[in-house]
């Protein structure tokens, strides 16, 4: 399982780091193309990453910026997030 991360805690933690620039604080919005205006959460590469897409550890998950259809900045992705216990 992947997912885009969106805790501003964790973005925060991994700018500290150096992993990651954020383009936005907690509390600021834009225009979705739906219309709905919703959190930034899209970052750009800090300077401990040489390549945007390098697989970076932060906490002892691996993460990893992608980019999505239409988006001009990446979003952070958590990788290897494990199989659910069902499986």
């Amino acid at each position: 399982m992947s997912g885009i991360v969106t805790d501003h805690r964790i973005l925060r933690g991994m700018e500290t780091k150096g992993f990651i620039l954020r383009n936005g604080s907690p509390v600021s919005r834009e225009r979705h193309w739906t219309g709905h205006q919703v959190r930034i959460v899209h970052v750009t590469a800090g300077p401990k990453l040489y390549n945007w897409y390098d697989v970076f550890s932060y906490r002892g998950v691996d993460y990893r910026l992608r980019y999505f259809d239409g988006c001009f900045k990446p979003f952070v992705t958590r990788l290897n997030a494990g199989l659910p216990s069902f499986v």
